[in-house]
């Protein structure tokens, strides 16, 4: 009778060895244990392999990368080495001067159009006080481009004047502009001196020619007196300001005896030599700053003397009248004398708000009017009488 347990039992096979010893065969469940094991150890080896063939086709990408990000720095490093060659020959080829200055006035770069202009070399300027190499009245005080910059401007004007090694003063246009870092902050200035003597002088000739265009247009071109609106805006003028002063003003209208007799006698251009003449006198003896001479029109010229009472008025006309008598201008067909001569008359008034400058030349004309009535060569006080009387 068959034994159960023993039929639960495997059978073992034993191999003989050479050695003559025994060696067990695995089992099936040791065998599929085994395989098992074989397939996951396989399978850890194809993915560790994958990983790796992961990892090396992601070093070969960033490798790749790293090679054009490296590529393009040293692009970018040429490419920066090319821009600051080129900075620096604008900076230093550039007709204007440059400087660049920090927050504590010191000199951080400056360029050779500057350096020609302070006299200094690059070595001798850059670390400075901006206010050691170029002082203008601006410096160090509240007006400085620096410091208002530094408030809060961002773009300063000013024109300045710099004095070269040889002594020569230049005008420049300083414009200054905030210098900023890299947090965009202001950390100083940078300045642009432009040099602007073409400018100056092309200021300065518009100046003299408006001055000339001014002169032409107060000024007679025959006798280079004042000319008739002169004299109107002076009186105008003087007439207001003595009305507050309460002053007196006078006013000599005078005129050369009979000659359209002396034009018809010795031409016109000897006639213009006359009228001449005659101007050289009269302003010689308008002789106070605020006496004003005026050739009226033809040959009547006007005097305004301001502040000048009645008797220092006749006497300024006397001694016209005298001056031109004694110029000995042969006028031979003259009904008066020999020479020429001249009929003065004179006003004076204490302009008031009852009367007006008008009054004052039209008794300075009668007066005149009286003079060639009672045979010319001669001065004549206007008298009393009318809005205003004049001053005894």
């Amino acid at each position: 009778m068959a034994n159960p347990t023993r039929d639960m039992i495997p059978s073992v096979v034993v191999e003989p060895q050479e050695n003559g010893s025994t060696r067990k065969k695995p089992t099936y469940e040791e065998l599929e244990i085994r395989v098992e094991e074989l397939e996951r150890e396989a399978y850890l080896q194809a993915e560790t392999e994958a990983e790796l063939k992961a990892a090396n086709q992601e070093l070969e990408s960033n490798s790749r990368q790293m090679e054009a990000i490296v590529e393009r720095a040293n692009q970018m490093a040429v490419e920066s080495e090319i821009t600051s060659v080129e900075l620096n020959q604008i900076f230093n080829t550039t007709a204007d001067g440059i400087w660049v200055v920090d927050r504590d006035f010191t000199l951080l770069r400056v360029n050779r159009a500057l350096l020609q202009v302070i006299g200094k070399n690059e070595q001798e300027t850059v670390g400075s006080k901006c206010y050691e190499l170029f002082s203008i009245p601006l410096c160090r005080g509240p007006d400085c481009p620096l410091v208002r910059i530094m408030k809060g401007k961002e773009r300063i004007e000013c024109d300045i004047e710099k004095e070269r090694p040889d002594g020569a003063v230049l005008p420049f246009l300083l414009t200054a502009t905030p210098l900023r870092g890299f947090d965009g902050q202001k950390i100083g200035i940078v300045g642009n001196f432009t040099n602007i003597t073409d400018r100056k002088q092309a200021e300065a000739m518009l100046q003299e020619a408006n001055r000339k265009l001014q002169q032409l247009a107060i000024i007679d071109g025959l006798t280079q007196l004042a000319n008739r609106r002169k004299f109107d805006e002076s009186l105008e003028l003087e007439w207001k300001r003595f009305l507050r002063e309460k002053s007196p003003l006078s006013l000599i209208m005078c005129d050369v005896d009979c000659f359209k007799i002396y034009n018809d006698t010795y031409g016109h251009q000897l006639g213009d030599d006359c009228l001449r003449a005659v101007a050289r006198v009269i302003q010689t003896n308008a002789k106070r700053p605020s006496d004003v001479a005026t050739r009226y029109g033809g040959e009547e010229f006007a005097v305004i003397l301001p502040n000048t009472d009645s008797r220092g008025a006749s006497h300024v006309a006397e001694t016209i009248r005298t001056g031109v008598e004694e110029l000995k201008i042969d006028h031979t067909r003259s009904p008066v004398n020999r020479h020429v001569t001249l009929s003065l008359g004179v006003a004076t008034m204490v302009p008031s708000r009852h009367s007006s400058p008008s009054a004052l030349v039209k008794a300075a004309d009668q007066a005149l009017y009286s003079a060639k009535k009672c045979g010319r060569n001669r001065v004549v006080q206007a008298h009393s009488g009318g809005e205003d009387p004049p001053l005894p």
